[in-house]
This record gives structure tokens, C-alpha cells and sequence, in this order.
């Protein structure tokens, strides 16, 4: 069971990776965000489905959108993106196909914008 108030999603000196689901197939990721800890710009070769499943976030591709609780959007693969978090927030990620050679903890800098 996964539950989006537990408090072992966040962590104020980084962004926390929860890897939920793997199959063949598809790959489901939560991430924990304090109010401004950032996901860096990045890409990934799948299919990218973002849902907030609690607070809210920027999301910045080639435009910029903002998505709280119950939003989410699709980003096509390749699609250049980076999320920062304006409250504590949980996001689901779900990868599509499953991008069996790609690692975020290698491609992308996890980090704060917090000084």
C-alpha cells in the first residue's frame, strides 16, 4: 500500500524516489518534494505521464504550466522538462514503455533551489 501522506516522502536536503511499479512494460515513480526542490531539466526516452497527487507544481517544458492535486499531463518522449515544487508535493510518474535503459539518478541533477 502507498499512501501520500507519509512523511518519509519528504526530506529537506533532497528529493525523494520512491520506485513503485516496474514491469516490461511500464514503470511507476513517485516523487517526494518539499516546497522548492527542484527536478532538473531533462528527457527520457518513454512516453512521460506527470500527475500530482498532492500540492502543486511548475512544470516547465516548452511552455510553463502549474498543476496541483488531481492535474496531470502527458509529455512525448524526448520532451525536455523540469518540475519544481511550490508546496510539498507528491508526483506520480508513469513511464511508458518501460525505459529499460535509463536511469533519472544518472541523467538528471536532483537537487534543492533552497540556500
Amino acid at each position: 500500500m502507498w499512501n501520500v501522506e507519509d512523511p518519509s516522502l519528504y526530506n529537506a536536503d533532497h528529493l525523494v524516489v520512491r520506485h513503485i511499479y516496474e514491469s516490461d512494460h511500464a514503470a511507476v515513480v513517485w516523487f517526494g518534494f518539499k516546497a522548492d526542490q527542484i527536478l532538473k531539466d531533462h528527457e527520457t526516452s518513454s512516453t512521460a505521464i506527470i500527475e500530482v497527487l498532492k500540492g502543486r507544481i511548475r512544470l516547465n517544458t516548452a511552455t510553463e504550466q502549474i498543476l496541483e492535486a488531481g492535474q496531470g499531463v502527458q509529455l512525448e518522449p524526448n520532451e525536455r522538462h523540469a518540475l519544481t515544487a511550490l508546496a510539498d508535493s507528491v508526483v506520480q510518474l508513469l513511464l511508458v514503455p518501460h525505459p529499460r535503459y535509463h536511469s533519472l539518478a544518472s541523467e538528471v541533477g536532483l537537487g534543492s533551489n533552497k540556500k
